[in-house]
C-alpha cells in the first residue's frame, strides 16, 4: 500500500473511531426514558413488528402540559410550549427526538436559539 493511501485510511478510521464514540456517548430522550425503566412498548405499543408512531397524547400520558408550560415559563422570547400559532397541535416530536438529537422546530421560520433538551 502507498504511504499516502495508508495515511489517508489512518484518518478515516480515526474519526470513525472518535465519531461513533461520541454518538455512543451522547443520551437521547429514549435513552433516558429506558434509564427509569420504561419499555420500547410503553410509547410504541405491544406489536413490535408494527410500532405505533408517538403523538403527543402517548406523550401526556406521562408528562403534563400544563407542568411542562410552568417549567419553561421564562424562556424568551417565548415559552415554545405556548405558541401561539400552533396552540395545541404541535406534536413533542418535533421538537423532542426520542432516537436522535433534538431539534429547535421553531428555528425553521425564527432565530430564538431554543436549546432543546
Amino acid at each position: 500500500m502507498k504511504p499516502l493511501t495508508t495515511l489517508a485510511a489512518l484518518i478515516l478510521t480515526t474519526f470513525i473511531a472518535i465519531g461513533s464514540t461520541q454518538a455512543a456517548d451522547q443520551k437521547f430522550g429514549a435513552d433516558r426514558h429506558v434509564a427509569i425503566g420504561m419499555t420500547c412498548e410503553s410509547c410504541h405499543g405491544p406489536d413490535k413488528a408494527n410500532p405505533q408512531e408517538v403523538t403527543i397524547k402517548t406523550c401526556t400520558q406521562c408528562h403534563n402540559t400544563k407542568d411542562l408550560v410552568e417549567k419553561t415559563k421564562n424562556i424568551k422570547p417565548q415559552n415554545p410550549h405556548t405558541s401561539p400559532h400552533y396552540q395545541d397541535q404541535l406534536e413533542c416530536t418535533n421538537c423532542h427526538l426520542m432516537h436522535s438529537k433534538s431539534e429547535d422546530f421553531c428555528a425553521q421560520c425564527h432565530q430564538f436559539g431554543f436549546k432543546v433538551p
